[in-house]
């Protein structure tokens, strides 16, 4: 079958299951024509379906009746939908739920069992995570480990050998006839639960892993797992979930959020985990603190409307993190502490936060982060009209070993590369530099945004002469157009 970023349609009908669909489409519905949208929603169904002939064979005969565009939004209720087949067809093939039955029946009683265990997971998953979460007592890993043999060779679970680590997963029709199974028990909050919590371990551990780790190393180690980490999240937060469970596990995956650009449902994750926080949840400091740092620094990607939010999650951020005496946490609410000040144009506030950035990183021996302070230092300076001494903060750290760029953590704590903002601004500082002296008395300096042209002397207390006033630059919040 076609991969999902196949966009050839050409190349799209050389792939066998897509041959097939059209072959049994076009005769159950002569009209049925294979190009442009119809060809795209094709290719889409012939991937939900696994390449699995039978399904491809019922899903094609449903066209008459719902068109593609309607069987392909029916496949959430797949086992309704493949039915049809050939009355002269085994009892066994006319129907995907007859198919799935037979192959069942033919199972073990153990490998049942962690068929429908199994039907937790949503993604590809190891061996390991597979013994984690669906061993028990009356199955031990052991077993599990030759249950999932077994369930590779009846060809009711896929292996994916390509990498270091083998991953499993079901596919989509088996998983949804698994998590049926599931469902029909006592057991899916007891294995949802296991399943919760051994990512809630995972990506605790993948926190601690992102130090030690290359960002692209790590994301190819824990990239695989979203959508169980999205499974996860939505049992946890049910009716019947548990939300201490679910917000430990998302304070723990905030990084996996962030290092893919997921803002938007990080945030949407954060608040969700916030809004659980009551007495029915465990207090926890740590968890929370980093939730409400999380959250901050996702509003600060969203809209000018949600100011006061930021302000107010990042306040709660900085208070949790004096109180369990976490200096990196810290930091990181005071940087966006800084950043929301700047947004809002209190820039007097902005370089205070910056000094106290700077003094908390050498207190604390966070040598690392020292240079990060002067740089924040150095741009305030600059807002305000103060050159020479954001030139002065900014051009010691420029080639002198500010690395601290690399380190992946900084990206949770900061969310910019520090070495390419340090770069622009002591560009923009050394450009205005410039352009000052070429700027006579109060001459109005335009900015990209030409709303906010103001005059210097209206900002720089040190303009009380012509010649002085020459050699400064307005306030402004973009770099000029002549630079």
């Amino acid at each position: 079958m076609p991969a999902e970023d196949n966009e050839d349609m050409e190349d799209v009908f050389r792939h066998g299951a897509v041959r097939l669909f059209v072959s049994r489409a076009h005769a159950a519905e002569p009209r049925y024509i294979a190009d442009g949208r119809v060809a795209a929603a094709t290719a889409a169904i012939c991937r939900r379906l696994d390449g699995i002939p039978l399904a491809i064979e019922l899903a094609a005969t449903r066209i008459a009746g719902f068109g593609v565009a309607g069987v392909a939004a029916r496949l959430d209720d797949r086992f309704r939908l493949l039915t049809g087949g050939s009355r002269t067809a085994l009892p066994r093939h006319q129907t995907m739920r007859a198919a799935l039955d037979w192959s069942h029946e033919l199972l073990s009683e153990s490998e049942r069992v962690v068929l429908r265990r199994l039907g937790v997971f949503a993604g590809a998953f190891t061996l390991d995570a597979a013994s984690a979460v669906a061993a028990s007592v009356d199955i031990p890993a052991s077993e599990i480990v030759d249950s999932v043999a077994s369930l590779v060779d009846k060809s009711l679970l896929s292996a994916n050998v390509a990498g270091t680590v083998v991953r499993y997963r079901l596919l989509e029709t088996t998983r949804a006839y698994a998590r049926e199974k599931l469902l029909e028990t006592a057991e899916v909050d007891h294995f949802a639960r296991r399943h919760a919590e051994f990512y809630r371990k995972l990506f605790e551990h993948a926190e601690a892993d992102l130090e030690t780790r290359p960002t692209a190393e790590w994301l190819v180690a824990y990239r695989p797992h979203i959508d169980d980490l999205r499974a996860a999240l939505d049992w946890a937060f049910s009716p019947s979930g548990d939300a201490g469970v679910g917000a430990a596990l998302t304070a723990a995956t905030v990084p996996l959020w962030t290092h893919l650009s997921l803002l938007t449902e990080c945030r949407a994750r954060v608040e969700q985990a916030i809004a659980a926080l009551g007495p029915q949840v465990p207090s926890d400091p740590r968890r929370d603190m980093r939730l409400y740092l999380a959250l901050g620094h996702a509003l600060g990607h969203g809209h000018a409307s949600a100011d006061r939010e930021m302000d107010a999650a990042l306040t709660k951020a900085l208070e949790l993190a004096e109180i369990m005496d976490d200096t990196r946490y810290r930091l990181g609410a005071i940087w966006g502490l800084y950043a929301h000040r700047l947004t809002t144009g209190e820039y007097r506030e902005a370089l205070s936060l910056g000094e106290k950035f700077r003094t908390v990183a050498t207190e604390a021996a966070a040598r690392s982060d020292v240079p990060i302070g002067s740089r924040l230092i150095g741009l305030a300076l600059h807002i305000l009209g103060d050159q020479p001494g954001a030139r002065r903060h900014l051009e010691p750290l420029v080639g002198a070993g500010f690395e601290m760029a690399g380190r992946p953590s900084h990206i949770i704590l900061y969310q910019y590369d520090q070495r390419v903002i340090l770069e622009c601004y002591y560009a923009r500082v050394l450009g205005c530099r410039d352009l000052a002296i070429r700027q006579r008395g109060s001459q109005r300096i335009s900015s990209v945004m030409p709303a906010r042209r103001i005059t210097c002397s209206r900002f720089c207390s040190r303009c009380s002469s012509r010649r002085v006033r020459s050699r400064c630059m307005s306030v402004i919040s973009r770099p000029p157009t002549t630079t």
